[in-house]
Parts: C-alpha cells; structure tokens; sequence
C-alpha cells in the first residue's frame, strides 16, 4: 500500500484532502498530517511515506527547502504540491526541482485523485523496479535459465521500451542468448477448467505442456523460451522464414495431443493466440500484447484451437450504439426489479452481439460495465444491495476464468438475479411492488394528463399515502418523477427525430410549450432547441 503525508498549515485544508479520497480503493493509506515544514520532516524520518502532497509555502521552512531537505532523508520521495494562483511561477520552479505534480486552489476532488494516480503508478513501478533488482542480484548466482527468465519477465512485463536500448549481441554475449536477426513472436497459451475451478490442476498442465513444446519446437527454432503470468503461458519465438510452417505444424500437435490426454479426462480446454510477428527483437512487446489480447478473443471463436489476428471488426461507434440502447432497457428492468425482463434484455443483447466481430477484452469489459450500471441502478433508485462489493468482486474472478461467450452472460445474469431475488423478497423492499407498478403506468402513460388520483386508483391506494410512499421509496415525488420521464422521452425526440419543438411538447404530455420549454431547461440546463443543435 503506497504511503501518503498531507502538510498545510490550514487543518481544513488537510481535513478536505484526507475526506475526498477513497483511500483504500485506491490502495492508498494516510500516515499523517503537518502543519508546518518542520513537522512534516519529522513525519517523513518517522513514518517513511512515498507520496507528500504539500502547500508550497508553509511555517517552519520555504517549500523548496523542505522538499530539497525531505529529499535528503528519503531520496525517491513523489511530491505533489499545492499552490495559489499567485504562485504559479514558484510551482514551476518546484516542478524542475522534480515535483511531479501540482494542484491550484481550490483543491478539486477529480484533479487530485488524477495526481495521485499518476504520482502512485510511478511509485508502484520504482517499488517494483528495486524489488525487481534485488531479485535480479540473487538471479545472477543462480543458473543461466533464471538469468533468462529474470531478464524476459523484466523488459516484457515491466519495461517493455528498455528492449530498445539493447542490442541482439548484448542480450546473447550477457544473458545467455541465442537470439539470430530474423523474426520475434509471442504467442499466449491459455488453459481453461469446464465448471469447476481447479487451479492447481492447471498450473501441472501448463508446465507439462511447456515441456511439450520445448521438446517439439526447441530444434526449429534460432531461440525459445517462456513466460508465466498467472493462468497464462507465454511462448517467446526466434526463427527464420524456413522454421515458420514447422512452428505451426508443432503447436498444431500440441493442441491435438493435449486434447487426447488431457481434455476429456479433466474436463480443461487450451488455445493458443499468435501475437503480431515483428522483424526485431524491439517489436517483441508489441507482439506479446497482441498475443494476450488475442487469446480473449476465444469466448467468441471457440477454444481448441490457435487463433491468428484477424483485422476485421464491428465499427466501434456500431458498438457502443447497440450498448447504449441496451443499457436504457437494462437500467429500466432493473428498476422494476423484474427478473424476467432483465433475463431478456441481457440474452437479446447476447443474440445481437454474437452476430457482431468483436474483441473478447471488449466484451468482458461490457460485462463489468453491466454490473457497474446494475449497482448504480439500485443507488439512485435508494435500494441498498449488502454485498454488493463481494458480490462485484466474485463476479470479477468469474469474468476472468470464462473461456465462453456463454459463461460470461451466464455469470452476469445469475450474479443480478441473485440479487433481485433477494431484494423482491426482504421486507424493507416491501412496498417496491407497488412502486414498480406505478412507474410501468407512468412510463406507458405519461404522454396523457395523469393525476396522482389517477395513479392512486390504478394502484388500490389512498393518493395521499402512494404519494408519500412513492416519496419514500424512489426519493422524488409523484410530479418529479412524471416531469423526469416527460422530458427523457423529450430529449429522445429531439436527438432522433425531427419533429418541430412544439410536437415534441405535446406528444410527452405537455399543453403548454412555455411551460415544456421550463421544465426542459430545468431538467437539462438548455432550451430545446440548443440541445437539439448539440445532440441531433
């Protein structure tokens, strides 16, 4: 967890850093406040934080001192600091004396989680980096197949653009090479479990089916060596145009033998993904990228089988299109809580994108972003969902462990209809029956005069009580909710239609176009007419 010291001389300035950030989501963890330069060197010696964000002049010492001084007792101390508009150009003399970033007051919540972000991704990777140092210290007394491995999970993993500043003769001559001028390919080599989880299990057939290959390409290839990153396998290649059609009948084999030993007895599938094939040995991250986003791509073409690039895709925009209309009849089953319906939102949008070319990573990110949009959903609608975080979290481990396009959708909808289930049934959601059934009578009549009368006698209720029910359970009122349908509708026909202004206005339900045109604005801070001039 990276370590983070807050120093002002304003106790609420310090008090709004500390409350406007998740900390822990963001595996970030405060150890302290200064309110002076003298306190905060005391606090670094102390606590030995990563991370100072910092007011750029405070008591006790100038802000460039008490930097150049914190630098002494801990020298790869991130600065982020903190400044007024009238300081700007001390903040950039701060920035050439290696502060990473700076913040204007007022301090705003988006600019400095960004600032934290960047400033702790670059103190994960240094951390990473010594870690990776000491590792490679004790490497260079081992073998020279961990010399190997020490230096391939180095420049591919964590830095990737230091291959550039090697040349093949080096790599050979200091790590234990045998790297020829000719071409570099990654594959990725995926085995995935049938139903049940069985980690162990897989991590035996990985390394059995690494020998395996060894022993069928180790004679027609320049080079070959491996990767491991969890669950997956990486294939390094070094070979002449010659060796190509050998490497390809070889991995071809490999499928078919582990299918015949392994596949039906375990229950586990492979597939194996060939990255983008480079000239030189600086292309080889390219094409280990390519290979691990390729090998996704197996929950739409099947697994069993060595899956090769294919250019062709779905325009994005198409995409994204048919998402966003699947989410507006989403959200709205989910609102309802009706269990079937989401049921068959979900599996109609299954049907339509599996008739689409698109990436397997895409897709488990649309999956995640379903789940996103379920929670949210029951947010602004006041529903508490108790385990929502374990829940997201086993659904995430799911995701990553589907080798299908069917487990995906499968997961999805068992983990929301969980849920549901659970929330029709508790008695805090009681009521929830008839909220659904009011909003479903709104949302198919709004276009008419409706009154609460009119939806109370719809409902079997008193007007008086439904209308503080409905309060009560959707957190807007009767009117608000009707006005906030009207205008949805509303803004629906002005993107995709064009019918005139005054049209639009009657047909979601209002007589009086001025009093459409308030409401309007009020809902979406602009009149009709300019939104429709934005998002037409």
């Amino acid at each position: 967890m990276i370590r983070v010291l807050v120093a002002d001389d304003e106790a609420r300035i310090c008090k709004l850093i500390i409350k406007l950030i998740d900390w822990d989501k963001n595996d970030m963890q405060v150890i302290g406040t200064a309110s002076n330069g003298i306190e905060a060197l005391e606090l670094i010696e102390r606590e030995n934080p990563d991370i100072i964000i910092t007011d750029i002049r405070m008591p006790g010492y100038d802000g460039l001192e008490m930097i150049e001084r914190a630098k002494k007792i801990k020298s790869d101390l991130e600065f982020i600091i903190i400044s007024g508009y009238g300081e700007f150009e001390y903040a950039k003399k701060a920035i050439e004396f290696g502060v990473k970033d700076y913040l204007l007051k007022p301090i705003n919540k988006d600019d400095l989680l960004k600032a934290l972000l960047k400033v702790g991704e670059g103190v994960k990777k240094k951390k990473g980096q010594i870690l990776l140092e000491k590792e490679y210290e004790q490497i260079l007394k081992n073998d020279a197949n961990k010399i190997r491995e020490g230096l391939l999970n180095n420049l591919i993993l964590f830095q990737p653009e230091s291959f550039r500043d090697y040349t093949l003769s080096e790599i050979n001559e200091n790590h234990h090479f045998r790297f020829h001028e000719g071409f570099f390919r990654v594959a990725a080599l995926k085995i995935d479990s049938v139903g049940v989880d069985c980690f162990d299990t897989i991590k035996n057939r990985i390394n059995e089916t690494r020998d395996m290959i060894r022993a069928e390409l180790q004679n027609v290839t320049y080079e070959l060596d491996f990767i491991h990153s969890k669950r997956d396998l990486y294939i390094i290649m070094n070979y002449n145009e010659a060796q190509k059609r050998q490497i390809e009948k070889g991995l071809l084999k490999i499928l078919e033998a582990f299918k015949r030993r392994v596949s039906m007895v375990e229950k586990l599938e492979i597939t194996i993904a060939l990255g983008e094939e480079a000239q030189d040995l600086s292309g080889i991250t390219e094409s280990f990228q390519s290979a691990k986003l390729l090998v996704e791509d197996r929950l739409l073409k099947g697994t069993g089988k060595i899956i090769e690039i294919d250019k062709k895709r779905t325009d994005q925009a198409e995409i994204e299109d048919m998402f966003y209309y699947f989410s507006k009849k989403f959200i709205k089953a989910v609102e309802l809580l009706d269990i079937d319906e989401v049921k068959k939102t979900v599996m109609h949008f299954k049907k339509d994108i599996c008739s689409k070319n698109i990436r397997g990573a895409e897709l488990k990110r649309m999956i995640l972003e379903m789940e996103n949009i379920f929670y949210l959903t029951m947010k602004s609608n006041n529903i508490k969902v108790e385990s929502a975080q374990e829940d997201g979290q086993n659904l995430k481990n799911l995701i990553d462990n589907c080798s299908s396009i069917d487990c995906l959708f499968n997961g999805l909808l068992e983990h929301v209809a969980s849920s549901l289930t659970v929330l029709a049934g508790d008695k805090y959601h009681n009521n929830l029956k008839q909220i659904k059934q009011a909003k479903r009578y709104i949302e198919e009549n709004y276009m008419k005069n409706i009154t609460l009368e009119d939806l109370g006698a719809h409902i079997g209720f008193n007007p008086s009580y439904f209308s503080s029910l409905f309060k009560r359970e959707t957190g807007i009122s009767f009117v608000e909710y009707l006005s906030k349908i009207r205008i949805e509708k509303a803004k629906e026909l002005l993107r995709e239609s064009d019918l005139r202004i005054q049209d639009v206005c009657l047909m979601v339900g209002y007589s009086d176009a001025k009093y459409f045109t308030k409401s309007f604005i009020k809902h979406t801070g602009l009149k009709p007419n300019e939104y429709r001039k934005i998002f037409a």
